[in-house]
């Protein structure tokens, strides 16, 4: 009766392990288990399904034969190591589990014989060895002890090997050893290494690297927010390479029966599904094939029964009517086309032949491309409809299914589809159905269909008030959020980061040539100046890729082999913005502004859409008034924020109507940077004070009267030196950014320093470069 009830057992396991019903397998293998213990014959059990050809019952005792080591340690460890050289991986992955239980409760005795495995001349024993590891190293008391035999995995001969190391293992070492740094002595950058997987070529983003780390390996969704260019969408693809891609499923849709409006969701291990259409389509091609071949036959009978007739009664009528017959069975063979029916299904995810998770890019997708829609059938009856299961359309939520889904510009999903995604984030399922208004797609729903993805959202700074509140709730209390990195140290780790970063751009390329590490060095001087900062350099890549795709089409146009650092100066001039061409062609410096001095008119130096610094010329007029009323110009861009000019003035009594008018400004401008100007404006036009034209002002001004830092100091130097000025008042607070040395520039940090040293300016030459109002008094 015993060895009927272990046959029978061993039959429903096959079985279902044969159709993949996992939970049903699961649930036989508890129930044989604790039969067996009932018995007290698990154990003997166990040892002769060690032998059996069933790869489940191999994989049954690999994982729970380890209940035995105590009693039975030389047989137990002989059949462990016989199981981890199976050539079935899913036996070995049974038996890493089994040790890695058994060393959970007594690592030394489990890793005096294990230890030696990882030598181990067969490559499975050695897979199965790596496979052990990937859980204990998670014990921080066993971690250091096992580390060192994670590097030489690496290694490995076996492409098993390295594959469980590139996935698994190599994250551990990265987390504990400092990342090197050579010494900046290449010749050029085809001497540098270049990272084969994208989390290792991310740059300046130290602390989000290690996040999206943690959340790979956890299946967290993480939100990136920060400037544009700064790594965002490439830290969203390397996630999906951290991800496993050993449990992916393909996702068909089928027919339910009458019910055509309500398809039925199929989930599948990947690659069988693709199995599973191409079955149902041969067998309907077969059915036609068949069909085909019988009206054929009977064509062929009704011809010769009609010239029987004809023949043997010697009246035409008989083959005349057979002919029109078979011309009939043969024009209705033929219409018989190979079309999809209810029998083949439809297919929504498939993941055959994929080694890596999907990266799905949801970014500015509608409604039903990001949810799934049903599409709209022009013919609804006679015949020649179609059937509601094929023109089911996945959404990207369900392509991104054990994968990642990256949608950038968050701002840019209405709150509806917000909600949806939140939805299906939540129950990791969504039903699909018509989404377009008026489409017959409207009338079909199909079952839930799964929605299993980690979310990366992407967005600058005003894009997070833009985001539903219960989505962003969810993500904070079920993942991470990352502000990136707009600036990182100027170190010499970090500048030969970004000389791999040159050399990335460049094989990414694949069009420019190699930099010479002066080029670099150029490279990393432009990064300097962009960062605005003493000892930064900016993380803003997509700008630094701009200029070096720049520099190596300039070195191909004169035939250098290398690229120098003549090209990257000169790629300068070919890589600006759109902002800053326009600006530099059509006001270029002081050529459209007056220059006749009047009182109430002052230059300021601003910044056109955060791009392109320029010169605006600020006039102001003053009639008499009983109080302080300002008048400012319409801007697109928004209000003016005149409460500083306000309060300066009443501070120094001076009431009146003041009428501020710029010349040069455009939509784009950062009104802020007009705040000092105006205030020393409306203080020139109230006191008759003549400004000299070559001075020019920058900074922004506080109700207090305070003198605030300015931002983009840098690309305003540069402005300012493009246009001819020649003495600049600005705030003490960007005293430690370089300043040309032709321009003249006194440091101030309040309005009232700013007036006087506007009213010394008009009557002092200047014979330094850099001073601040103390010593301008002097």
């Amino acid at each position: 009766m015993g060895d009927f009830v272990n046959h029978l057992f061993a039959a429903v396991m096959d079985r279902f392990a044969k159709a993949r019903k996992v939970a049903q397998l699961e649930h036989t293998i508890s129930s044989f288990i604790r039969y067996q213990e009932k018995r007290g014959q698990l154990y003997q059990t166990l040892r002769h399904f060690a032998n059996d050809p069933r790869w489940v019952l191999r994989y049954v005792v690999g994982r729970e034969i380890g209940r035995f080591l105590d009693d039975e340690a030389e047989e137990v460890i002989r059949i462990w190591m016989r199981l981890a050289a199976d050539k079935h991986l899913y036996v070995r992955e049974a038996t890493a589990k089994g040790m890695v239980s058994a060393m959970e409760a007594d690592f030394d005795r489990v890793w005096r014989f294990w230890e030696s495995a990882f030598h181990d001349d067969s490559a499975e024993v050695r897979q199965t060895a790596a496979m052990t590891l990937i859980p204990l190293l998670q014990n921080p008391v066993l971690r250091k002890r096992l580390l060192p035999l994670v590097k030489p995995m690496g290694r490995d001969a076996s492409p098993k090997v390295k594959a469980l190391f590139e996935r698994y293992l190599s994250p551990h070492l990265l987390e504990e050893e400092p990342f090197p740094v050579p010494a900046m002595d290449f010749k050029t950058t085809a001497d540098l290494p270049v990272a084969s997987r994208l989390i290792d070529q991310v740059v300046g983003q130290d602390e989000a690297v290690a996040i999206i780390r943690l959340a790979a390996r956890q299946k967290r969704s993480v939100l990136l927010i920060g400037e544009p260019g700064t790594g965002k969408s490439m830290l969203g693809q390397a996630m999906a390479e951290l991800l496993p891609a050993s449990n992916l499923e393909d996702i068909i849709v089928e027919a339910r029966g009458k019910a055509n409006n309500m398809p039925k969701v199929r989930v599948l291990s990947a690659g069988h599904g693709e199995a599973v259409v191409r079955q149902r389509e041969r067998e309907f091609r077969t059915n036609v094939s068949s069909l085909r071949w019988i009206l054929g036959f009977a064509g062929a009978v009704t011809l010769i029964v009609g010239a029987f007739y004809a023949y043997t009664r010697e009246n035409p009528v008989y083959i005349m009517g057979s002919l029109i017959l078979t011309v009939m069975i043969v024009w209705f063979a033929k219409s018989l086309k190979a079309k999809p029916s209810e029998q083949i299904p439809n297919y929504l995810v498939n993941n055959s032949g994929k080694v890596k998770a999907p990266f799905i890019d949801a970014t500015g997708l509608h409604a039903g491309a990001l949810l799934g829609d049903v599409r709209h059938d022009p013919y609804q009856s006679g015949g020649l409809e179609s059937k509601p299961h094929h023109l089911v359309e996945p959404g990207a939520i369900h392509l991104a299914h054990k994968g990642v889904l990256f949608i950038d510009e968050v701002a840019m999903l209405s709150l509806e589809s917000q909600q949806a995604l939140l939805t299906a984030f939540q129950e990791k399922k969504l039903a699909i159905t018509g989404r377009s208004p008026g489409s017959s797609g409207t009338m079909v729903r199909t079952e839930p269909v799964p929605s299993d993805f980690v979310m990366v959202i992407a967005g600058n700074v005003p894009d997070v008030d833009k985001i539903h509140p219960a989505l962003r709730s969810r993500i904070r209390g079920y993942g991470y959020e990352v502000y990136m990195n707009e600036t990182m140290s100027d170190t010499e780790e970090n500048r030969y980061k970004l000389a791999l970063f040159v050399a990335q751009e460049i094989r990414r390329d694949g069009k420019i040539p190699h930099f010479t590490r002066e080029a670099v060095e150029a490279v990393i001087e432009c990064a300097r100046r962009i960062a605005e900062c003493p000892d930064r350099l900016s993380t803003r890549f997509r700008e630094l890729g701009g200029r070096i795709r720049s520099a190596g089409d300039l070195a191909v146009q004169s035939g250098a082999a290398l690229v120098l650092a003549e090209h990257v100066k000169r790629a300068g001039h070919f890589s600006r913005s759109i902002e800053e061409q326009r600006v530099w062609r059509e006001r270029n410096g002081l050529k459209p502004l007056l220059r006749q001095p009047s009182p109430g008119k002052i230059k300021v130096l601003s910044n056109y859409k955060e791009t392109a610094g320029q010169i605006i010329q600020i006039w102001t007029a003053v009639v008499p008034a009983a109080e302080v009323e300002i008048r400012v110009p319409q801007m697109e861009s928004g209000e003016w924020n005149v409460l500083p000019i306000e309060a300066a003035l009443n501070r120094y009594c001076l009431s009146g109507r003041y009428y501020f008018e710029t010349e040069g400004a455009a939509a784009g401008e950062r009104t802020e940077d007009f705040t000092l100007a105006m205030a020393l404006s409306a203080l020139s036009a109230k006191h008759g004070v003549f400004i000299p034209e070559d001075i020019a002002v920058c900074g922004s001004l506080n109700v207090a009267g305070m003198v605030g830092e300015c931002a983009f100091f840098g690309r305003k130097m540069l402005t300012a030196k493009h246009g001819g000025i020649r003495t600049i008042l600005a705030p003490l607070a960007n005293k430690h950014i370089e300043v040309p040395p032709t321009i003249h520039v006194v440091w101030v940090q309040s309005l009232d320093e700013a007036w006087n040293a506007v009213q010394l300016l008009t009557r002092t030459k200047l014979e330094r470069d850099s001073f601040s109002f103390e010593e301008l008094l002097k």
